[in-house]
């Protein structure tokens, strides 16, 4: 489903992408249509090519070439005008229409200002949400300043973005908020010469900004804060760059974003990131995706950020001398976590709260209890802590822990059988990890409360994991796979049962080191053992040849 939506996201994006509208020299009186028989009439005046307005009527009137529009304090909903979805009888700007209503178009235009009062004090927007806020065509030397735009329904609802510029030379954003409900704040197409500024742009559940076959755009001194937190998916990144030159991105501060990547490029020249900073990011796939390009990184830091890699594609970055920076160097630019020197601290639990409130590097976790149920948790569901989160999943939360070394999680006496961690929801694992060292889980039972084969989430998920034992445990469905773990490195399982899992007990790619011993598979509903990419294999004291296996 979510990358479903994410296509089906990136198609609507697409298809926005339309040629614009004709538009000559118009007027400052409008006659606005506000039903077949009925005409209204707007004028709005001009001091020194200064038009005030303070309705949407006047707003729409007053658009046009070698002027500035000062909005005065206030909500200025797009949707509301007389002449909505009819003809603005202003040729510089029209009604388009869209999939649920229509969205204003402002084209051929140059020289023109529109201001307002500052982000908190004017708001111009719209309800449709397949329709951008402002669209901008083949207009140039185009400033926008001082107000803040977005939809007016939920955040994480929308098709459409908030600004898009089409064709457009001279643009200049500055000191404005942009919000979702609209999937990406700035969209650019076919432009030159972009100056974004200043600028908060938050809540969008696609991109931040969105280039393509443009030419010389800076950001600078930008805000781009919960992307991709307002649904049940993730944004695909903070900047998509396509078949473009000339971006610069600089003393950004980019944080609590939950993304696929920060920066997703392709065809792209000269990209620089300088100065910014990148905090609380949470990147699921990696942090520079990019296709047939460098991007240059120059004194970028990163705090409490969730990275699960940093390039993919054969491509990646290099500093402003051009030598190519490395994953080791990037890792290198995140803070170590400082692990207490001396014995792990141990911790007794009886119910989900203290099992959550233990989570912690160099600390053992013993549990005495018969049943660990995380959806009885006092913040099931809520904000993430700082060593875990709750991912959200089609039919509830699952617990994510990261960035946690040194950890070991067994029961009180060993007897598996006697002790159970669960998970109510069938599309979430029961406990996933990542970016974890050093793990040990122990004598304990993991699974789901569904019957037996209703389940999409697994029972344990390992990602980017060094050093982890799973013994003496049982694994059993309806989680659809006892072990899954990607991207680690030295994965011992032993003495584990694992069973009744509707796609088959073990699954790890590009993984290395994995040592599986003693173990007892039964009632799968797929092979034992799924291996892709992997190398170091190692079954009951016997190598398997070849990164790849499919078998019993």
């Amino acid at each position: 489903m979510k990358k479903l939506i994410s296509v089906l996201s990136a198609l609507a994006l697409t298809l926005s992408l339309t040629a614009c509208s004709q538009s000559i020299a118009g007027e400052t009186t409008v006659i606005a249509t506000a039903e077949p028989a009925q005409t209204t009439e707007v004028t709005v005046s001009a001091q020194d090519g200064v038009y005030t307005v303070s309705t949407v009527d006047e707003f729409i009137a007053a658009i046009g070439s070698d002027r500035e529009i000062r909005l005065e304090p206030g909500t200025y909903d797009l949707s509301t005008a007389s002449t909505y979805g009819g003809d603005t009888g202003n040729e510089h700007c029209s009604w388009g229409e869209t999939f649920d209503g229509y969205e204003l178009e402002i084209a051929g235009t140059k020289n023109l200002t529109i201001t307002g009062a500052g982000k908190d004090s004017v708001t111009i927007s719209t309800v449709p949400r397949y329709s951008y806020v402002l669209r901008l065509c083949d207009c140039a030397n185009i400033s926008l300043t001082g107000f803040t735009a977005g939809h007016t329904i939920e955040p994480g609802s929308c098709i459409g973005g908030v600004v898009i510029l089409l064709g457009c030379n001279g643009v200049s954003v500055r000191n404005v908020g942009l919000y979702g409900c609209g999937v990406v704040g700035v969209t650019a197409d076919g432009c030159t010469d972009v100056d974004i500024a200043n600028s908060d742009i938050y809540e969008c559940s696609y991109n931040g900004i969105h280039v393509s076959n443009c030419q010389s755009m800076n950001v600078v001194n930008c805000r781009f804060y919960d992307l991709g937190k307002t649904e049940e998916w993730e944004a695909s990144s903070i900047f998509s760059l396509s078949n473009s030159t000339g971006i610069t991105i600089t003393d950004c501060e980019i944080y609590d974003n939950l993304l696929q990547y920060l920066v997703a490029s392709s065809g792209v020249d000269q990209v620089t990131l300088k100065n910014n900073v990148f905090r609380g990011n949470e990147v699921r796939e990696s942090a520079f995706g990019t296709f047939g390009n460098f991007v240059t990184l120059d004194g970028n830091t990163f705090e409490d950020c969730l990275i699960y890699r940093w390039f993919e594609n054969g491509c990646g970055a290099v500093d402003p001398e051009g030598n190519t920076i490395t994953e080791d160097t990037m890792n290198g630019l995140l803070p170590e976590e400082t692990v207490p020197d001396g014995p792990k601290t141990s911790v007794t639990v009886t119910n989900a709260d203290e099992f959550l409130a233990a989570i912690a590097p160099n600390t053992e976790i013993v549990i005495d209890a018969e049943v660990i149920d995380f959806s009885t948790a006092q913040d099931y569901g809520g904000g993430p802590k700082k060593y875990y989160r709750w991912e959200d999943n089609y039919d509830g939360p699952g617990l994510v822990i990261a960035g946690v070394d040194d950890l070991t999680i067994r029961s009180k006496d060993g007897k598996t059988k006697n002790h159970t961690i669960n998970a109510v929801p069938r599309y979430a694992n029961v406990l996933t990890f990542i970016n974890c060292d050093n793990l040990v889980l122990s004598g304990f039972t993991a699974g789901h409360t569904e019957a037996p084969g209703e389940c999409t989430g697994g029972v344990l998920k390992f990602q980017n994991c060094y050093m982890l034992s799973v013994d003496n445990c049982g694994l059993f469905g309806c989680g659809t796979l006892g072990v899954s773990a990607e991207l680690c490195t030295s994965i011992n399982l032993r003495k584990c049962e694992i069973y009744e899992c509707s796609y088959g007990g073990v699954s790890m790619s590009d993984t290395t080191g994995i040592t599986i011993n003693d173990c007892t598979f039964r009632d799968l509903g797929g092979n034992n053992l799924m291996l892709y990419g992997c190398s170091d294999v190692l079954v009951d004291g016997e190598y398997l040849n070849g990164q790849n296996y499919n078998g019993r």
